[in-house]
């Protein structure tokens, strides 16, 4: 009894997960574990799966010194190992004596008759060799059995992700809340138990030439939960509360405080040119942060009416990010343009002048705000106007608009194009 009691408590503490740190940037994730013991080698088993994803030469030991780093693959260890093979007929059961030749395709050499075949995996019992669990075994060789050794493990590796989640709430043409979430995304079939976890916001190259090693440094001091610090670019954020990261998962943490500035106005964009068009006005936020917010994906709700999503760039702190979200039909435009001169007698001063009769309507219930854009070719300039407030921004003239609910705005403008 006590015997199956000290075995499942080994091969319960030998199956655990031990705990990493994760320092995870958009292309690539730095892994960092924590190890000390005592001997002569310290042996850390890779999983297949894993160790395909582990970007070449970036496998690093920070702490007791080597004298050998060594990778194989632990299949290779049951070379020459002799083994028993059972094959089934409609008959009996044969079984042949047999040696491992080739342990990744399971070549196999029969010791009665010096002939090779391949065996399932699943058929072969094991006589002298215990079998290790398949995978890639990461070895260090210390100075002698007596080295009490201690250091951080730390490797790149492909497969884990993150990406900022924003969900804005808007109340009414100026009043928002934005909530930011930290989206972990694991795509891989190892699992991991994380201690700390340390997200970067910024753009990293890796080395193409898989002879070149790579050995990443980070600074992990910091005891926030939120914003780090910001060098050169690299903005850095940690999560001190322990997780599982399970295999092909994700986990959705909340992300850093906002606190925003929102505008919500329409705006059409047109050109200055002869005859008739018409066109509706399309849905714009202006969106305010009041610190860097690094590029994610913005799910928009309007009184609690899902919007739409949009993909969100890196906004630097007090920068006024527009965001277009289809149109509304219920806010139109129609535009009666006329030449009413052109001057094309001198090559370097040609100019148009058009009379443009505008009429904005407004089909909806309640007041807006918008603006209406007009472009010319290069220069523009405002010979007379009966409209209300607008401005020229370099080849364009902005006709700022408020309109009341179901007004039908109607004015006219003269412009020089020139």
């Amino acid at each position: 009894m006590l015997l199956a009691i000290i075995t499942i408590f080994i091969n319960y503490f030998l199956n655990s997960l031990s705990a990493v740190e994760l320092h995870i940037h958009k292309s690539v994730t730095e892994i960092r574990e924590n190890y000390k013991g005592h001997g002569n080698i310290y042996n850390h088993l890779f999983s297949n799966s894993e160790y395909e994803n582990i970007i070449d030469g970036s496998i690093s030991w920070n702490g007791t010194s080597f004298i050998k780093q060594e990778l194989y693959n632990t299949d290779d260890t049951l070379k020459d190992a002799f083994v028993i093979v059972k094959q089934l007929s409609a008959c009996d059961c044969k079984i042949i004596q047999a040696k491992i030749i080739d342990p990744q395709t399971m070549l196999l050499e029969n010791l009665e008759t010096g002939t090779y075949f391949y065996a399932d995996k699943h058929s072969i019992e094991y006589k002298y060799k215990r079998p290790s669990k398949s995978g890639v075994t990461l070895a260090f060789h210390f100075h002698n059995t007596k080295t009490d050794y201690n250091g951080t493990l730390a490797y790149l590796i492909k497969g884990i992700t993150w990406l900022p989640n924003y969900d804005l709430s808007i109340t009414n043409f100026d009043t928002c809340s934005l909530r930011g979430y930290a989206v972990i995304r694991n795509n891989q079939q190892q699992e991991y138990e994380v201690n700390n976890t340390y997200l970067y916001s910024g753009d990293i190259q890796l080395v193409k030439n898989p002879s070149l090693t790579i050995y990443p440094r980070y600074n992990s001091s910091s005891d926030s939960i939120e914003f780090n610090s910001e060098e050169k670019g690299f903005y850095s954020y940690s999560f001190k509360v322990p997780y599982r990261l399970r295999s092909l998962s994700s986990v959705r943490l909340p992300f850093i405080n906002i606190t925003p500035l929102c505008q919500f106005y329409y705006k059409a964009i047109t050109s200055i040119h002869t005859g008739q068009y018409k066109g509706v006005f399309q849905r714009y936020y202006d969106l305010i942060s009041n610190q860097f917010l690094p590029a994610g994906i913005l799910t928009i709700r309007d009184n609690q009416v899902f919007i739409g999503q949009s993909n969100l760039p890196d906004l630097p702190e007090n920068y006024t990010h527009t965001i277009t979200l289809g149109q509304d039909s219920d806010i139109r435009y129609s535009i009666k343009s006329n030449l009413i001169s052109s001057n094309e007698v001198q090559p370097k001063d040609k100019s148009r002048t058009y009379s443009l009769d505008i009429t904005i309507s407004n089909f909806k219930n309640k007041e807006i705000t918008g603006q209406l854009e007009f472009h010319g070719i290069s220069h523009i300039s405002l010979s007379e106007s009966t409209c209300m407030s607008g401005k020229i921004d370099g080849n364009a003239y902005i006709l700022l608009l408020k309109l009341h609910e179901g007004e039908i705005y109607r004015c006219q403008f003269n412009v020089i194009l020139k």
